[in-house]
């Protein structure tokens, strides 16, 4: 079972790997996103999302990663992204995510919205690991672009990775929905 398992996962990481070199190649506009930001458990909504950027607490992990963006109005993004205490202490995680980004072509500020599905890998000894799981994120975000290729990113999303035996009380399967909170520095390139 294991060895289909890192199989499945080898496979999805090879096909999102080819899919994100050949698509941006004919893409007319790319960006790098180099971002830093928190996780915390919840289902992304207004308010949660107000809530989990201004009450960052012990239930907080941090995440860091980068993103590579490209299209224009109509375009896809690729998250690679790691939490040294994904749930708790004892829990590491890699995240990679390969979505659709809507955008708005207005010269410096340029709102999106984003959904997509990718792999989140845990390790450790903590009641959060649970190894491969897929999962599903959508969120959106402001990009800041003044003259000239760096600007701002501002990001929030809600992730949930359904059917996650992860917690040792648990009797039966349930969802982890959590929401990330992001800030980074875009690199842009192409027209």
């Amino acid at each position: 079972m294991y060895k289909l398992k890192s199989l499945l996962f080898r496979s999805a990481f090879a096909a999102a790997l080819v899919f994100s070199l050949i698509v941006p190649a004919r893409a007319a506009e790319m960006d790098l996103t180099a971002f830093g930001g928190i996780h915390q458990q919840g289902k992304l909504s207004l308010q949660n999302a107000q809530n989990a950027i201004q009450n960052i607490n012990s239930t907080t992990f941090a995440v860091i990663g980068a993103r590579f963006g490209h299209g224009g109005v109509i375009g896809g993004e690729h998250t690679l992204a790691y939490s040294g205490n994904f749930i708790d202490a004892d829990t590491k995680a890699f995240i990679y995510n390969s979505n659709l980004r809507i955008q708005a072509k207005f010269p410096v500020v340029r709102p999106y919205g984003t959904a997509g599905l990718g792999l989140i890998y845990t390790s450790g000894s903590g009641v959060g690991v649970f190894g491969t799981r897929f999962a599903v994120n959508y969120g959106g975000g402001v990009k800041i672009l003044p003259a000239g290729p760096v600007g701002l990113a501002f990001d929030i999303r809600g992730y949930s990775i359904p059917s996650t035996e992860f917690n040792v009380f648990a009797t039966e399967s349930q969802t982890i929905n959590f929401i990330e909170a992001s800030f980074g520095v875009i690199f842009k390139f192409g027209k």
